[in-house]
């Protein structure tokens, strides 16, 4: 296995740096701790002094900070082709889970005692040099004390970034988990809507057989053009705007074969709205509502109309219909009600959490019904899209582990180059575009 096949974090420049600060922290910790010790509890000229003590913490713990390092990384390099479970390991526990009880031991009784005679003869090489401006100390500490230093430098420096290392991944499989259990329920959803769209309209399909064999056909041809739109797109979570308004498009030319002139349509989508990205599945449920329950049970029909517009900083879409009214349809309803509604409701809820809203109100000024829905226009709002978008899933930053774990990227459905067919419905619907 080539170097190239290593993450970054198993090579020179991904981690030793990265673990030198922490090892450069505890080193300065540990001298000033020594410092406040001696002048707790012995005489002046017992004392080592600040730069004494800071001159052999530094030096001891920067070699077995490099020591140790390299050795460590040699090791997971030369265990990761080895290892069948290799990239398991380092996504749970970064260099230190490729690390095996060898090269821990060899740093224990050789590679800590070698860095510790290379950090006393560098800090008395330093303390020897004769431009200090403060009185250095004759005294300098015994082999025994450099060699507790080293060992001490060196379990601490590991053991926290260790335990660093672990937390950032189980923060990150926690985060994969979170947004796996979010995608299944979202297609759980969709499974469920799917089939309730297909039950009503072989309904109105049924009903049309007998009495108008020739809109029969052509409500079956339309069906056809309806399911081979949706099911080309059922494995992605999210796609644009524009496709969600043509697979409306494709449903309410089904109605209008059953409904005839008693359906008026309009779909209003703003070119700057037609790429922006929304959950499948979204928009249909919500127009199939307002027609069965508005539009076809009132004698002379109605106009049904979706916008899509952008208001202090949400994208909007709303459904208004000229039917019967809110409370004329729930007075009329039989058996349970809002079965596509209260999907809709629960995706959006999963999918964007309080930054989204569902509501249904009468219309003002006139009878029929507004179903308004906001969505956020940020991408960061919404986990559904930053799980289709997101090469990677990124944990927070671990010194001496991994940045991040792979995900497969989701495949989303290119968005249609124009969307002007939103606002010109296909030959049985009267459509208009409003500005």
């Amino acid at each position: 296995m080539s170097a190239a096949d290593h993450p970054k974090d198993l090579t020179l420049l991904g981690s030793i740096p990265r673990t030198g600060r922490f090892n450069l922290l505890w080193s300065l910790s540990i001298a000033l701790f020594l410092w406040a010790i001696e002048w707790a509890g012995r005489d002046e000229d017992q004392r080592y002094g600040l730069m004494v003590n800071l001159a052999y913490a530094m030096c001891l713990g920067y070699w077995c900070w490099t020591i140790v390092g390299m050795v460590w990384l040699a090791e997971a390099r030369r265990r990761w082709p080895q290892l069948p479970d290799a990239r398991a390991r380092f996504e749970r526990s970064g260099v230190y889970g490729l690390v095996g009880w060898p090269a821990i031991a060899f740093c224990a009784l050789f590679g800590i005692p070698i860095a510790c005679v290379f950090g006393v003869f560098l800090a008395q090489a330093i303390l020897a040099f004769p431009w200090w401006p403060m009185k250095i100390a004759a005294e300098r500490p015994p082999f025994a004390v450099s060699l507790v230093l080293s060992y001490s430098i060196t379990i601490l420096t590991f053991t926290i970034d260790y335990l660093r290392v672990r937390l950032a991944a189980n923060e990150v499989r926690a985060e994969a988990a979170q947004r796996q259990a979010l995608q299944t329920q979202l297609r759980l959803l969709q499974a469920q809507l799917e089939p309730h769209m297909m039950f009503n309209t072989l309904a109105n399909l049924h009903a049309l057989i007998e009495s108008d064999p020739a809109r029969a056909q052509d409500m079956l041809a339309r069906l056809i053009t309806f399911l081979r739109a949706t099911l080309s797109g059922s494995r992605a979570t999210t796609h644009p705007l524009s496709t969600e308004f043509a697979r409306v498009d494709d449903y309410l030319a089904l109605m209008q074969v059953r409904m005839g002139p008693r359906l008026q349509v309009t779909l209003d989508l703003p070119p700057e709205l037609a790429s922006h990205p929304v959950p499948t599945l979204l928009l249909q449920p919500l127009v199939e509502n307002a027609v069965k329950h508005g539009l076809e049970p009132n004698p002379p029909g109605g106009h049904l109309s979706l916008r899509a517009r952008i208001e202090d900083d949400a994208l909007v879409l709303r459904v208004i219909d000229t039917g019967r009214g809110l409370r004329a349809a729930e007075a009329a309803r039989q058996g349970p009600a809002g079965f596509g509604l209260a999907c809709v409701r629960d995706r959006v809820l999963s999918a964007y959490g309080e930054a989204a809203s569902l509501s249904m109100q009468d219309s003002a000024g006139h009878t029929g019904t507004v179903v308004t829905l906001r969505l956020p226009l940020t991408a960061h709002a919404s986990p559904v899209a930053m799980a289709a978008t997101a090469p990677s899933i990124t944990g927070a930053a671990s010194p001496f582990g991994p940045n991040g774990l792979p995900q497969d990227e989701a495949s989303t459905p290119d968005a249609p180059t124009a969307s002007a067919h939103l606002v010109a419905a296909s030959p049985p619907i009267a459509t208009a575009l409003h500005p």
